[in-house]
Formats: structure tokens, C-alpha cells, sequence
């Protein structure tokens, strides 16, 4: 347990770091993007994963609730008054079933060795016809954090999941998808957008 807490308030202090040009990308423009592209599946959306709430929730907090594993991150953005709440350590979400129009994952997945139970979760807890929406990052990106553990593309986002049908495949920030631009920018990631079957 003690090791948990070490990690959760290393990777905290990590996302703490992130610097102001980051957070601005962040907050005006891929934020914007995952918010209106979750938004089509309608109002009721959480951020999974919503870290220090420099995301989609602190961009919309109004508006989208988080769920986050980091209980250091949960407390921080609760000082803020973001509306978050801690996921239980066996990853069930605390929320109930069918409650939740879309949810969005923008940079998690990759953090995760399997992403099953997750994706479970969003299954569980999304509305029939409800959405997720998962952004991982380019190659560049996913090298640039020793935390990344599975490497996305998108063939494996088109197979990612039998309970969710692929809707749309793209990238930001130029929304066109290239193995170049994945390779030599960090900021660029892949976008999909789920509807549940």
C-alpha cells in the first residue's frame, strides 16, 4: 500500500509539472474537442481519469463530473471545487449503471496494462447508444512518459472493444491522422469516438 501511495503522489507531482503551454494546449484546444465530440451523445458526461482537472473537467466543470484512481489528484481537485470522486481500488466506478450519456478518456488508456475492467466500467455505466470518447497519444508522446505502458494505433483502437462500434477516427490538433506528425510531435493524439452497441 505504501508503494501505491508513492507512485499515485509521484505521478501527481508529475502531472502538477505539466507546464503553462501544456496546460493552455490542453484547456483550448484538445479539451474543446473531446468535450463537443462527447457532447453528441448528450449532456451527462464524465472524464475518466480527469487527473488534476487541467482536462476536460477543469476546461467544462459545470458541466462534466470526474472519476480518478489518484487520491492525491481527487483531493486537489476537490480544493478547486472540480466535482470529482475517487475510484475504488478494485476499479469499480461510483456511479451507477446506465447514468451517463458519454464518457471520456483522454490520455488513460496507455497508462493501463489491461484496459478490460475500464472499459467494463464505461460500459456499465453508459447509457444504451451512450459514448465514449478515448484520445491516446502519437508515438512521440507515448515515449515521453516512462508511465505509458500499452502503445495505441488505429487498428488497435478499431479493435479495442466488441461492446463499442468505432464512429470516427481522427487527430489533433490538425485532425488529419499521419504517422509522421506521430512521430515528431508530442501533442499529437489520436481521437475515437465510440457509440455503445
Amino acid at each position: 500500500m505504501a508503494e501505491d501511495s508513492s507512485k499515485f503522489e509521484d505521478y501527481f507531482n508529475h502531472l502538477k509539472g505539466i507546464r503553462f503551454s501544456g496546460r493552455v494546449y490542453k484547456k483550448f484546444i484538445a479539451s474543446p474537442v473531446l468535450y463537443f465530440s462527447a457532447r453528441c451523445f448528450g449532456k451527462r458526461i464524465i472524464e475518466i481519469g480527469s487527473g488534476t482537472g487541467s482536462g476536460v473537467l477543469g476546461a467544462f466543470p459545470e458541466r462534466v463530473r470526474g472519476l480518478e484512481i489518484n487520491p492525491h489528484a481527487v483531493e486537489y481537485c476537490e480544493a478547486a471545487g472540480l466535482n470529482v470522486q475517487l475510484i475504488g481500488n478494485d476499479g469499480t466506478f461510483p456511479v451507477a449503471d446506465s447514468t451517463v450519456d458519454a464518457c471520456i478518456l483522454d490520455n488513460v488508456l496507455e497508462h493501463i496494462e489491461d484496459p478490460r475492467r475500464t472499459l467494463d466500467e464505461c460500459c456499465r455505466i453508459t447509457q444504451d447508444k451512450g459514448g465514449m470518447i478515448i484520445a491516446v497519444p502519437g508515438w512521440r508522446g507515448f515515449q515521453s512518459d516512462p508511465d505509458h505502458k500499452k502503445y495505441y494505433d488505429a487498428e488497435a483502437l478499431r479493435l479495442l472493444d466488441e461492446r463499442w462500434t468505432l464512429q470516427c477516427l481522427f487527430s489533433i490538433p490538425f485532425l488529419v491522422r499521419s504517422d509522421c506528425l506521430s512521430r515528431s510531435m508530442k501533442q499529437y493524439c489520436l481521437i475515437a469516438t465510440f457509440r455503445k452497441m
